[in-house]
């Protein structure tokens, strides 16, 4: 999703990079929160995308929620 907003089609991101290093404004952080929610159902509020946060912190806690989601 965040390869496809930047327009980076098909490159590899980095993902112990914060994502702000990587290209992630406000807007592209606005749609990646959108995106993520309808995709997944998970709310990630914008600002982490603007932060320190790196692609695999962000993976990490969507995976720990669907593992979470799937044992209830």
């Amino acid at each position: 999703m965040i390869g496809e907003l930047l327009g980076l089609d098909g490159r590899r991101l980095p993902g112990d990079r914060p994502l702000g290093e990587i290209g992630i404004d406000s807007l592209t952080a606005a749609q990646l929160s959108v995106e993520v929610e309808e995709r997944t159902g998970v709310t990630i509020p914008l600002e982490r995308f603007l932060g320190e946060e790196t692609l695999q912190d962000l993976v990490r806690e969507l995976e720990s929620r669907d593992t979470q989601r799937a044992g209830a």
